[in-house]
């Protein structure tokens, strides 16, 4: 249902700052390498929402996280934790993830996907500890992770915006929170403030 589609250069830059745990330093000679030039185009600034489907649907990121604005188009968007991204503030006490959103339009009458019916149309792991909304699913699962020092254990998640399909995939890295029960409530967060903002668009 998700797959890997956004600017590679943009992503590995994400993932670079993910490294061994959750607590991102910004100042360590690891991501020194990472800062531009002094005379170096500023790069685009994170974004805290994002119109997608020609301005129907109106995308929220969870509590601490921005969206890539070079990986956005109509029908998807890459985030991760604000501070990963340059921005000047946010995201210091949220889980290290890479968070990846499509949206598709939804026929007429027909219902949410189910998550067994998403893990075995995408070939993943068996659906373990499903919630189900009024409107979404959000379960856990495994299969190939988007980069190596992502777990391949990560949060999936379905949801109904207006007449569209809002599926998403967040990754980890092994062991740390993204890939905890914490991630089901990152996703949950997301699904919640997007359906709220795009209701009172």
């Amino acid at each position: 249902m998700i797959t890997w589609t956004s600017n590679p250069l943009a992503a590995l830059g994400i993932l670079a700052v993910l490294g061994a745990c959750d607590a991102v330093d910004t100042d360590s000679p690891l991501l020194a390498g990472l800062k531009p030039p002094q005379d170096a185009a500023l790069p685009p600034v994170p974004l805290v929402q994002a119109d997608m489907m020609n301005g129907k649907v109106t995308l929220m990121p969870p509590a601490g996280y921005c969206i890539d604005p070079e990986s956005l188009s109509q029908s998807f968007a890459l985030m991760a934790r604000c501070d990963t991204m340059g921005a000047a503030t946010g995201g210091s006490g949220a889980a290290a993830g890479v968070l990846t959103v499509s949206v598709s339009r939804r026929a007429q009458g027909t219902p949410l996907p189910t998550a067994q019916d998403v893990t075995e149309a995408a070939g993943l792991g068996a659906a373990q500890s499903t919630r189900r909304g009024e409107a979404s699913v959000i379960f856990k699962t495994t299969g190939t992770a988007p980069a190596p020092d992502l777990s391949p254990q990560h949060w999936r998640a379905l949801a109904q915006v207006e007449g569209f399909i809002l599926g998403a995939a967040l990754y980890g890295p092994e062991g740390l929170r993204a890939v905890s029960d914490e991630g089901a409530d990152i996703l949950e967060d997301m699904i919640k403030r997007t359906l709220a903002k795009t209701a009172a668009s």
